[in-house]
């Protein structure tokens, strides 16, 4: 997930955004997954639905991350799992953070539903 880490020191304290495996709740630096869960919607008839965002190391913490994913949103349900490199993901949040979906001319963005997010941060 990616949380707000208090640090104190040079050049000053402050709260700096990192990437925390939701598996062994260390940063992830380096190489490392965002993951989650998906429906196919089509958009029309049928919405798509998705879980929240995870984090995990690359290997084993990523095997724990989509375990805990399976358990909470199955396959008979109708749900997959994805997965991208951290890397990836940054370069497509940058593009987005500068330019709207509702801009775009070339695409055609479907609704969707978050399913599954708690206060808490732990899946449900």
């Amino acid at each position: 997930m990616i949380e707000y880490v208090a640090r104190s020191g040079p050049p000053e304290a402050m709260n700096c955004p990192a990437f925390i495996c939701d598996a062994c709740r260390q940063q992830v630096v380096g190489a490392g997954i965002v993951t989650w869960a998906t429906t196919i919607g089509d958009g029309r008839s049928r919405t798509h639905s998705q879980s929240p965002l995870y984090v995990a190391h690359k290997g084993e913490c990523g095997r724990k991350v989509e375990a805990m994913l399976h358990a909470g949103y199955p396959a008979s349900d109708g749900w997959i799992d994805l997965w991208d490199d951290i890397g990836d993901f940054l370069k497509q949040l940058t593009h987005n953070a500068t330019n709207a979906f509702t801009d775009d001319a070339d695409g055609e963005y479907h609704q969707h539903r978050l399913e599954g997010a708690s206060t808490n941060g732990r899946m449900q």
